[in-house]
C-alpha cells in the first residue's frame, strides 16, 4: 500500500500535468485553416505569433506554483488533503504580484534590475503586437472597401456584395477572437509590472492609470541612481500601460467596424 506522502506527491504531480497541458493549442485551432479565401490570412497568422509571447512566463508561474505547492504540502502534512492545500497555496504564488515577489527572491536591486529588462522585452513585444493588429484592421477595411467600389460601380449585384460583406465578418470575427485572448494576456502582464512598479516607488500604479505620470515625474529630481532606476521602471510600465490601451482600443474597434462598416447600409 502506498504511503500518504507518495499519493500526494503523485497529487502533485498530475496538477502539475494537467495545468501545463491543459491550455495548449496549435496555431491552426487558434486561427482556422487557410482555405485561399482569406486576403488578409498572413496578417492574422503574425498578430498570432505574437500571442506566444504573452502566454508564457507570468501565465506558467501559477501552474508551477500548485505543483510545487502540492508538494510543499505533502512534505509538510504527509497527506493528500495536505497536498490538495499546498496546490491552492501554490496557485496563490502565480496570482496578481507574483511576478514582483519572484523577482524579490534577488534581492531588492537585482529586483528593479530584472524588471526594467523585463519591461524593455515588454514592450519590445507591445509594439509588434500593435503593429500586426494595425495590419490585419487596414486589410479587413481595404477587402470592405473593394466590395462597396465594386457595387457601386455595378461590377457585382447585390447579392454577391452581401455574401462577400458576410464572409468578411465571419473573419472579423475570428480576429476578435485572436485579439480579444491576446488582450486578455496582455492587461494581465501589465497588472503585474504595475504592481512591481507600485512596490518600486510607491504610488506611481494609480498615476499611471490616471495618466498623471508624466507629469509628477517631470517634477521628481533624480538625485540617486536608486531613484533613477526607480523613474525607469515607472517610465517603462507607463509606456507598456499605454500600448496596452492602444492595443485594446484597437481589439474593440473590430466588432464596430464589423458591425458598422461591413454591410451595404454604410454604402
Amino acid at each position: 500500500m502506498r504511503s500518504n506522502r507518495t499519493r500526494a506527491s503523485l497529487v502533485s504531480i498530475t496538477i502539475l500535468a494537467m495545468a501545463l497541458t491543459g491550455c495548449v493549442t496549435t496555431q491552426q485551432d487558434r486561427i482556422g485553416a487557410n482555405d485561399g479565401s482569406d486576403a488578409c490570412y498572413q496578417y492574422r497568422v503574425a498578430l498570432d505569433s505574437t500571442g506566444n509571447y504573452y502566454a508564457e512566463d507570468m501565465l506558467k508561474g501559477a501552474a508551477i506554483g500548485a505543483g510545487v505547492g502540492a508538494l510543499t504540502g505533502a512534505v509538510a502534512g504527509g497527506n493528500v488533503k495536505s497536498a490538495l492545500i499546498g496546490a491552492a497555496a501554490g496557485a496563490a504564488l502565480g496570482t496578481l504580484g507574483g511576478y514582483w515577489n519572484s523577482r524579490m527572491q534577488q534581492g531588492r536591486d537585482q529586483a528593479i534590475l530584472g524588471v526594467m529588462s523585463d519591461l524593455d522585452t515588454e514592450n519590445q513585444n507591445l509594439n509588434r503586437t500593435q503593429v500586426a493588429l494595425d495590419q490585419l484592421v487596414n486589410c479587413r477595411r481595404a477587402e470592405i472597401a473593394r466590395v462597396k467600389a465594386d457595387y457601386k460601380a455595378s461590377r457585382i449585384a447585390k447579392p454577391e456584395a452581401e455574401q462577400r460583406l458576410a464572409r468578411i465578418r465571419a473573419q472579423l470575427d475570428k480576429d476578435y477572437e485572436i485579439a480579444s485572448s491576446i488582450n486578455q494576456n496582455i492587461v494581465k502582464r501589465r497588472d503585474e509590472y504595475l504592481v512591481a512598479a507600485d512596490n518600486i516607488e510607491p504610488g506611481s500604479a494609480e498615476k499611471i492609470r490616471t495618466k498623471t505620470v508624466a507629469k509628477a515625474q517631470t517634477k521628481k529630481k533624480q538625485t540617486k541612481q536608486s531613484g533613477s532606476q526607480a523613474s525607469q521602471v515607472v517610465q517603462r510600465t507607463n509606456t507598456a500601460f499605454e500600448t496596452s490601451e492602444r492595443i485594446n482600443a484597437t481589439t474593440n474597434s473590430i466588432q464596430q467596424i464589423a458591425q458598422k462598416e461591413a454591410t451595404l447600409d454604410a454604402v
